[in-house]
């Protein structure tokens, strides 16, 4: 697919401030290529307007003719930020199109230390589209347990695919909305990473877009559980002592 062309003052100055010269590793961290622009921002960097550890806002940004409006990343059960789950999650308000051509995006969040051990895995993702008949989307899950660093750029994603989901938008309003589950072996640490590509036509939007993958620990069996277990196992062993009586 061609993109219109952009001049390189243009580009930099939709750049400047906005991102971290160099990919930090070991944290949470976005990126994105939104047609022949790249963007990069981890967590507690100059482009973070939040804080606290885990979170990453990057706010509202305008890239390449392109409006991103209150988007925030978390990630949760890492030692920066600890949790009864595994969870990392994607989320923006709006990504409105303002060219009059479609425009190609790809975006990747990933985070890593994850505590385990973990079972298995939940993935959802969702969103609307408004005048963007035409317009596609792909959402991609991936899990590693080698723990490595995941969006250095928008196309790393380590580890393996453990969903996917594709949908194309139909007339002038169209929602969609998925939801995925399978198992899951990492005894920890180990990272996830989320990633979102698609094509928004000209003047078309993307609403509450959302995404998140969530690790679910290996059950611990409750203290009524056990107390089963443990009576049934004196049980057996008075059957066994009964039994060897009886054959004496």
């Amino acid at each position: 697919m061609r993109f219109p062309s952009i001049s390189i003052s243009t580009a930099a100055l939709v750049l400047v401030g906005l991102a971290a010269t160099t990919p930090a590793h070991a944290t949470l961290q976005l990126a994105v290529t939104i047609g022949p622009i790249n963007f990069f921002c981890a967590d507690n960097t100059a482009c973070d307007n939040n804080p606290a550890v885990g979170i990453l806002d990057i706010g509202n940004r305008s890239v390449a003719g392109i409006d991103v409006n209150g988007s925030i990343q978390t990630s949760v059960g890492t030692p920066g930020n600890p949790g009864p789950l595994d969870i990392l999650n994607t989320g923006s308000l709006s990504i409105i199109n303002h060219n009059t051509f479609s425009v190609t995006a790809t975006v990747a969040i990933s985070d890593t230390d994850f505590a385990g051990p973990v079972s298995g895995f939940a993935t959802a993702g969702s969103g609307t589209f408004q005048t963007a008949a035409g317009s596609t989307l792909t959402q991609n899950w991936f899990d590693d347990p080698n723990n490595a660093q995941g969006a250095d750029t928008a196309t790393d994603t380590p580890g393996t695919l453990v969903d996917t989901f594709s949908t194309t938008a139909q007339g002038a309003a169209d929602s969609f909305n998925h939801n995925g589950s399978g198992p899951a072996s990492d005894p920890g640490p180990f990272s996830m990473t989320l990633q979102v590509t698609g094509t928004l036509t000209g003047g078309g939007q993307l609403l509450n877009r959302g995404q998140t993958e969530i690790k679910t620990p290996i059950p611990v069996p409750e203290p009524a559980s056990l107390a089963l277990l443990g009576l049934g196992l004196v049980g057996l062993a008075a059957f066994r002592r009964r039994a060897a009586v009886d054959r004496r």
